[in-house]
């Protein structure tokens, strides 16, 4: 049990000093401090509201470039190891897939939350030039910017396994990612339509995970806490995207 732990943690810690070096997360790490003082700007012209168009404003825009950093690594990141067969490297020796599997998701997991926390310092900076304080629930926001990031990551896993492209990988997965944030008006429409269509709907909303669970102020209201229920969630979407990734990558011939 030891052994295969420090397996998958070799793995992950590969996985993000991979990451970190490459050039792509200088990118978006600058298209991100780039952003977020647009932010600022928008909101200047808020003038009442300024303190609330920042924060959400830079909350919104930090999850963004998260996942878009989080989809681009994790659509090429198996199928660029199959090309320079260092997958086959990796499988010569001791190394079981469940453990190479999850070594990798747990990296792509963890690099999404060290964006988060390097992205999330420079937006409490800015509004503290902008003499705010730090919002009461910004921490509950961004954890549950975290959990959406793990599920849609895991999710993103499953689908490189049988899309024929990071690209196709990529659309997948955002409209996935953009699906679950309109569960509640999918449960409306299937609730309001008949025959196929309203199957068809209902059918959707047990297999798109609902992103709507992670959204601190929405679920919780006054309160900006997470219910047991988003993390319950968010577990069980992630191992169930792991297990389906782990059974595709068994029939594969590496």
């Amino acid at each position: 049990m030891i052994g295969t732990l420090r397996l998958v943690w070799a793995v992950a810690a590969n996985s993000i000093s991979e990451s970190v070096r490459h050039r792509f997360f200088t990118l978006f790490a600058v298209f991100a401090f780039t952003a977020i003082y647009a932010s600022v700007l928008a909101g200047v012209m808020a003038v009442d509201q300024e303190a609330r168009v920042l924060t959400d404003f830079g909350l919104a825009l930090m999850e963004l470039t998260a996942l878009a950093y989080a989809l681009f690594n994790v659509s090429s990141s198996l199928l660029k190891e199959a090309e320079t067969k260092t997958i086959y490297l990796v499988f010569s020796r001791p190394v079981p897939r469940a453990a190479y599997l999850a070594g990798k998701l747990l990296g792509a997991v963890l690099t999404a939350g060290l964006m988060l926390a390097v992205m999330a310092a420079m937006h409490l900076a800015l509004l503290a030039f902008r003499g705010f304080p730090a919002p009461s629930c910004y921490a509950w926001a961004l954890a549950g910017s975290f959990l959406k990031l793990a599920v849609i990551i895991a999710v993103a896993f499953f689908v490189s396994l049988f899309s024929t492209s990071p690209v196709s990988t990529m659309v997948i997965s955002g409209i996935l990612w953009t699906a679950g944030h309109f569960i509640s008006e999918t449960r409306f429409l299937a609730e309001h339509s008949a025959g196929a269509a309203g199957w068809a709907l209902k059918a959707a909303i047990w297999l798109i995970p609902n992103f709507q669970l992670f959204n601190a102020r929405d679920a919780a209201g006054a309160a900006c806490a997470l219910p047991p229920a988003a993390f319950l969630a968010a577990a069980a979407w992630v191992l169930s995207a792991y297990l389906l990734s782990l059974r595709l990558l068994a029939r594969k011939e590496f």
